[in-house]
């Protein structure tokens, strides 16, 4: 089975969409999350994104959202291969244009992101980031919106 990882603005945008009945992606929201839960697909979180997303919540959250993090996602570590990994992702970019300050730190979290994504299997990161979708290659394909569901909402 294919294994999926989400960016944070993936991860935050889906959780919204989830929480308010009337947003427009609701059901498809809703049925993605119920995949995960029936075990239809896989879906990954690195760590990084899990870093970015309890930064945006008041620390006494964090034990509640990682318990349903964990019951949801397969949390993904940084490791020695993922820091090579994230390391080519990183000389790739660098190597079409120098990067500095804020933009810089922004493409190394998101190289951190893919480089742990593809060492632990996964084939598809889902992104809003218009700067992580052009760091597409490697045998990961990075894909910008929210997933949908395998089986569309039944209504």
């Amino acid at each position: 089975m294919r294994v999926e990882a989400l960016d944070t603005d993936v991860l935050i945008a889906l959780l919204q969409a989830l929480e308010n009945p009337g947003h427009p992606e609701h059901a498809s929201a809703k049925a993605y999350l119920e995949e995960l839960s029936r075990g239809v697909r896989k879906v990954a979180l690195p760590l990084p994104v899990v870093s970015e997303f309890l930064t945006g919540l008041e620390p006494q959250k964090w034990p509640e959202v990682l318990t349903y993090l964990e019951k949801h996602f397969r949390l993904l570590e940084l490791n020695k291969a993922a820091a090579i990994e994230a390391a080519r992702f990183f000389k790739a970019r660098l190597d079409q244009e120098p990067l500095k300050g804020q933009e810089r730190q922004c493409v190394r979290t998101d190289t951190f992101i893919l480089g742990i994504a593809k060492v632990h299997g996964c084939t598809k990161v889902y992104t809003k980031d218009k700067r992580m979708a052009a760091l597409t290659g490697q045998g990961l394909e990075v894909e910008e919106g929210l997933p949908k569901a395998i089986q569309d909402p039944l209504l």
